[in-house]
């Protein structure tokens, strides 16, 4: 029987902006994160293949925007452009790519992605057994810098209904923040916690909102006299507090 091989594309996202470079299983990228302004209009990009086999790549810049629920909201664009588009690595070989702007920082930072997409080989596979190959396709932030950044934001619209708790964090800056943690906490009329949720957080864009939907615990919400939501980005705090109201528990 001929081998099968069978295409599976993962899409990852170097979001964290926790460390230098983000791992896939046969490539790396470098570094995770890039800024860019009127002074500073290019960079390098390292792609490296750590694998023992030669891969094919296509890089494609992209507009980003996000929808409320976080989905990136992707479009084509010219505002960045990245030199070569198409390349190939033999094992453990390393490039460096040219990443580019072609347009003026504004008043709030413009938001991209490149994207580093593995391609299939081009060599047919031996006749001798099935396979699987994962496809990796990773996006890499890119920030156009306005000339004032500030970093701000609230949270906004809590109210609790069915016991389930609703709030939107709002950027209210001139840049994007990384939410790294959220803290959801029900108090009792001591203030002691009667339930406590983490959510995972995410890139919120300049001008940007994000809503988050989060059901208590059962058996807490008939305890709970007052919630709190703590934000931990990087570069700052957020936090909201409201008071139960008397229906929230209700059908």
């Amino acid at each position: 029987m001929g081998k099968f091989t069978l295409l599976v594309f993962l899409l990852l996202g170097a979001d964290l902006g926790l460390g230098s470079r983000a791992e896939a299983s046969s490539f790396t990228v470098n570094p995770v994160k890039i800024t860019l302004s009127g002074k500073e209009q290019s960079a390098l990009l390292g792609l490296q293949n750590q694998s023992d086999e030669e891969i094919r790549f296509k890089i494609v810049p992209q507009a980003w925007q996000q929808s409320p629920d976080g989905e990136m909201q992707l479009r084509d664009t010219k505002d960045v452009v990245v030199f070569p588009t198409l390349l190939t690595l033999g094992p453990k070989q390393m490039r460096k790519l040219r990443v580019g702007i072609t347009t003026a920082p504004g008043d709030v930072e413009k938001n991209y992605r490149v994207f580093v997409e593995e391609l299939p080989p081009l060599k047919s596979p031996k006749a001798d057994k099935s396979e699987v190959r994962v496809l990796t396709k990773m996006g890499i932030p890119i920030f156009i810098a306005p000339g004032k950044p500030t970093v701000a934001g609230v949270v906004d619209g809590m109210a609790v209904g069915k016991g389930k708790l609703a709030f939107t964090l709002k950027n209210t800056g001139s840049v994007h923040f990384l939410a790294q943690t959220i803290l959801v906490r029900g108090l009792d009329a001591a203030g002691a916690a009667v339930f406590e949720k983490k959510l995972e957080g995410w890139y919120v864009l300049a001008g940007g909102t994000r809503v988050w939907k989060v059901e208590m615990p059962t058996g807490t919400c008939a305890k709970t006299k007052a919630v709190s939501v703590d934000v931990q980005a990087v570069e700052t705090t957020f936090n909201g507090r409201m008071t139960m109201p008397a229906a929230g528990c209700g059908p």
